[in-house]
């Protein structure tokens, strides 16, 4: 008998079908005492298998990415580079002890306005969020 194999993502649709044919299946117990004990044995079950955070990579690690893996997800990174190019402009702009005031900083040349980002950065005090 050959049997085949299971991806990851079938395997998860089985585990939640299963849990939902259970949830089914004694949702309506009127034995308070049977459906405490279900209840205590699955929150046991369920912490005896923890689920860790996922491990993040650094941004230096991103940065030296190869340009054929880049491009495999272009939404993401030309993204990221949009927050490092806004991030590096609010450090140049902003002091190192954060802004004295509320208003808007002075625009980099006459004619142009302000840097869009900073309505974000702060927020008037008549509307605390």
């Amino acid at each position: 008998m050959a049997t085949a194999y299971l991806t990851h993502n079938q395997n998860v649709l089985r585990l939640y079908k299963k849990n939902l044919r259970g949830t089914l299946n004694h949702g309506d117990e009127k034995d308070m005492v049977k459906a405490t004990m279900m209840l205590k044995a699955g929150e046991e079950a369920f912490g005896s298998n923890p689920q860790y955070e996922m491990y993040k990579v650094s941004e230096w690690c991103l940065d030296h990415w190869h340009p054929s893996e880049t491009a495999m997800y272009p939404d993401y990174f030309a993204k990221r580079e949009q927050w490092k190019k806004l991030s590096n402009s609010c450090r140049k702009e902003t002091p190192a002890i954060g802004p004295k005031s509320e208003a808007l900083p002075p625009a980099r040349k006459d004619g142009d306005l302000p840097p869009l980002w900073w309505q974000y950065v702060t927020r008037p005090r008549e509307r605390p969020v």
